[in-house]
């Protein structure tokens, strides 16, 4: 018996959509070698796009504010780059030391704990270990961090021929919208709450780590120069990111100095990020992110596995754009849901 159409291209849709979802993920985890470092030149061009609109406004022709803006840009970056790129290279060279002084700090801790009546063998925290992946992210991000250092002339490059056709394209896009019957209004909205979400996170971002920076040279910890741009960069990966800044200077002090200062390094820590992370920058949010707390979280994760610590960063924004993307369409419009915080 033949069916009718409405009662096969339900099936048929569902079908369709998982597998473009999937043939799309797969050239995403193939490709991102290519695109991360277009991801982080987008950023760096939503970054610095108010300030090219500003130069604009007060008259300067739009090379001179072009050249201004790398200027500005190369400036810290360069000075930044000259401070922790050694750091980042003797970190590369002693990790496998670090690790092994850790590894018998851990045992004296043991020791001392077995004396207190406390039963703790050392497979058991071993066992621990091994599956915790924090060792290895740290150190990948760090070796990101190297490497995006390394080829910084290059986004930069990027990002001034994007900043250049910036009113190009964004006329382009109008008229795309236009034409296909798109929602313009909505369309600036999400364009505006990226801009936003990414302004409002660098400046807290940059003073999470100038305050972190201090804390470290004052208690004389090695890499400070590292731990504090590491602190930078992770403030931008949700829930777990001012952990994992906050593991490397703490392990560090317990091995190269004392426990006591190990915890006031973790203290301040604490303090910083809570003042930074749960005082300024819900107040000078605003409104939220329209996302649930879980998708902020399993985001990170997905985002993080397609394109290693660079999606973490961007999980956030990158997962904006998907929602507003699935919420235009009304075939789509359940996974837009799924993703918000709608209670």
């Amino acid at each position: 018996m033949q069916r009718k159409n409405n009662e096969i291209w339900p099936i048929n849709q569902v079908f369709i959509f998982f597998s473009s979802a999937f043939i799309i993920l797969v050239i995403l985890k193939y490709s991102a070698e290519i695109l991360t470092p277009f991801l982080i030149s987008l950023s760096l061009a939503i970054v610095l796009s108010p300030l090219l609109v500003y130069l604009e406004k007060k008259h300067v022709p739009k090379m001179v504010s072009l050249l201004i803006i790398v200027i500005l840009s190369l400036i810290p970056i360069i000075v930044v780059g000259s401070y922790i790129g050694k750091e980042i290279q003797d970190f590369a060279n002693n990790f496998q030391d670090m690790s092994q002084n850790f590894s018998d700090l851990i045992d004296k801790g043991i020791v001392y704990l077995n004396k207190l009546g406390i039963s703790i063998t050392n497979k058991e925290v071993n066992r621990l270990f091994e599956n915790s992946s924090f060792g290895e992210i740290i150190k990948d991000i760090v070796s990101q961090i190297g490497d995006r250092f390394s080829n910084i002339f290059l986004i930069i490059f990027i990002v001034s021929f994007m900043l250049l056709e910036s009113k190009s394209f964004y006329d382009k896009m109008i008229k795309i919208t236009q034409d296909y019957g798109g929602n313009l209004e909505e369309d600036k909205e999400i364009i505006e709450k990226i801009k936003s979400y990414f302004l409002i996170k660098v400046k807290t971002s940059l003073l999470t780590a100038l305050l972190i920076l201090v804390v470290l040279w004052y208690f004389g910890s090695h890499y400070y120069y590292l731990w504090a741009t590491l602190a930078f960069f992770l403030n931008f990966i949700p829930v777990i990111g001012s952990i994992l800044a906050a593991i490397p200077p703490i392990v560090m002090a317990f091995i190269n100095q004392n426990p006591t200062d190990a915890f006031w390094i973790l203290l301040w820590y604490m303090i910083i990020n809570l003042i930074v992370g749960n005082v300024i920058e819900p107040r000078v949010m605003g409104r939220g992110l329209g996302l649930s707390v879980l998708i902020i979280f399993l985001s990170m994760t997905f985002w993080g596995w397609i394109f290693g610590p660079t999606g973490m960063i961007l999980s956030v924004p990158l997962t904006m754009v998907a929602q507003h993307f699935f919420g235009r369409y009304d075939e789509t419009k359940w996974i837009a849901l799924l993703l918000s915080d709608y209670k």
